[in-house]
């Protein structure tokens, strides 16, 4: 019988009924041949399957206990780990040596709060504001828009936003020259307060009060991080508004009962 016979007739190719004659002939068995290096025991498809499963269960599981109770070498778990099932482990934010397991960044933010990758995480500058009754659409800024042309947007935005009985008659400008014409006896900048920005409401109630709301997960883009920004921001209501610009003027005594000074304890 022809190797092609013998290959029709077993299925399989020509070539292979070829080589399993040579091998025979020259070593008087079929079996395999004894292959260099160590036989894999130990990252078998069985265990690949269970340590999927254990990280969906649980992805702060680190790969130090994992070893031990599947009773493998580190080695050997960091390629099921990193190699088979082509996951990273990531620090979590606030955790002592505490890391979550995830395919990419992602994965990781949507199971905990994962520290940035970067020293330097990427920012939106945002720009807005408030009434006692409403407030303006977030307005975001390019960040490479500087100077004068960054004040001329953001103004001329802002009160476009606005409805046309609030919007001022003057124009926008960077300077206080409208406010010196109108207001003869308006404090210069050299008499500010020490903590001006707590006589700010944006700074020490609208900003933080988002930052908060925000800052309680990490986001895998600026999109996605714009997309909460705005998702927050509408989520807060004239009534907030209206209780931070009725406590205002307890802070304008506070800062004149402090002489300028910082005015917490006048609170």
């Amino acid at each position: 019988m022809t190797n092609s016979e013998i290959g029709k007739k077993l299925e399989v190719s020509r070539v292979l009924v070829f080589r399993t004659a040579q091998r025979y002939r020259r070593l008087g068995t079929s079996d395999d041949m004894q292959r260099r290096g160590s036989q894999v025991t130990v990252t078998t498809p069985e265990a690949v399957k269970a340590v999927r499963e254990k990280i969906r269960r649980t992805p702060g599981r680190s790969m130090r206990k994992m070893s031990k109770e599947y009773e493998m070498s580190r080695e050997s778990m960091r390629t099921i780990v990193k190699d088979k099932l082509k996951m990273i482990p990531y620090r979590e934010q606030g955790g002592q040596n505490h890391w979550i397991i995830a395919t990419d960044y992602q994965s990781a933010c949507e199971k905990e709060k994962i520290l940035n990758k970067t020293s330097h995480p990427a920012s939106v500058m945002v720009f807005a504001g408030i009434t006692a009754d409403g407030k303006t659409p977030l307005i975001f800024v390019d960040p490479e828009v500087k100077g004068v042309a960054l004040s001329q947007f953001s103004l001329r935005k802002l009160t476009m936003d606005l409805p046309a009985k609030r919007r001022p008659r003057s124009s926008c400008q960077r300077d206080s020259r409208v406010v010196s014409r109108q207001f003869s006896e308006f404090i210069s900048a050299a008499d500010w307060p020490a903590s001006s920005p707590d006589l700010n409401p944006m700074d020490y109630a609208v900003w933080i009060y988002l930052t908060e709301k925000v800052s309680s997960k990490n986001y895998p883009s600026i999109k996605a991080l714009k997309t909460a920004l705005i998702k927050k921001w509408d989520e807060i209501d004239d009534d907030y508004l209206r209780a931070v610009i009725d406590a205002y003027p307890k802070r304008l005594k506070a800062v004149i009962k402090a002489k300028g000074g910082r005015f917490e304890n006048y609170f």
